[in-house]
């Protein structure tokens, strides 16, 4: 099974309680609990019942990494659902590094106001007065949600806790340690420069 925007799935998959995944995805993270996959808008974290293994072996990948991965999909809620792992191996994903870049803090170039977007993982989150706004899934490929296609890494943007459809596309022009380029393809908002915020 490819794994779909994550409320599609949700919408088809019903009262299902296992399903089988043959999927692609990132690697976000590790700890003493498990590891954190994000796959089309999921969040899935691996159980205790995980093949160790495959579970090892995505222990190793360094976090943002690209990841092919097999397993079987348990407890699914509107964005996250358990991975019982049986298969990890590293990917290729030509957006890998510009996301690895993207993580972080990020605040518009001459934006007077206390608003800056932090990314963590494939989380995009609007913060302003230190306080969490908007907080949204984050897909990334070569086209938006409509399937219109763009030059370079693309990212789709779902509203966390909402409606299926996207809320934004934003194609990345250009991204490096310190600055952060993105044009607003779905809106009016352009091209909005972003410098790291240095914490």
């Amino acid at each position: 099974m490819r794994l779909m925007p994550f409320a599609v799935l949700i919408a088809l998959s019903g009262p299902v309680f296992a399903e089988d995944i043959n999927d692609t995805g990132w690697k976000i993270s590790c700890d003493d609990a498990g590891c954190q996959i994000a796959s089309g808008g999921y969040s899935l974290w691996t159980t205790a019942d995980s093949d160790p293994a495959a579970l090892q072996a995505l222990q190793s990948l360094p976090d943002m990494s690209a990841v092919n991965f097999l397993g079987s999909l348990q407890n699914m809620g509107d964005s996250t659902a358990d991975l019982v792992l049986a298969f990890a191996e590293r990917g290729e994903n030509i957006n890998e590094g510009n996301l690895q870049f993207m993580q972080g803090d990020w605040k518009p170039v001459g934006e007077a106001t206390p608003y800056f977007i932090r990314i963590v993982g494939m989380e995009y989150q609007e913060w302003a007065n230190d306080e969490m706004g908007a907080n949204f899934a984050m897909t990334a490929g070569d086209a938006c949600a409509d399937g219109t296609t763009h030059t370079g890494t693309v990212i789709s943007l779902y509203r966390l806790g909402d409606d299926p459809d996207a809320d934004g596309c934003w194609q990345v022009e250009y991204v490096d340690a310190q600055t952060l380029s993105m044009r607003d393809v779905a809106g009016d908002w352009g091209v909005v420069d972003y410098a790291r915020v240095q914490n």
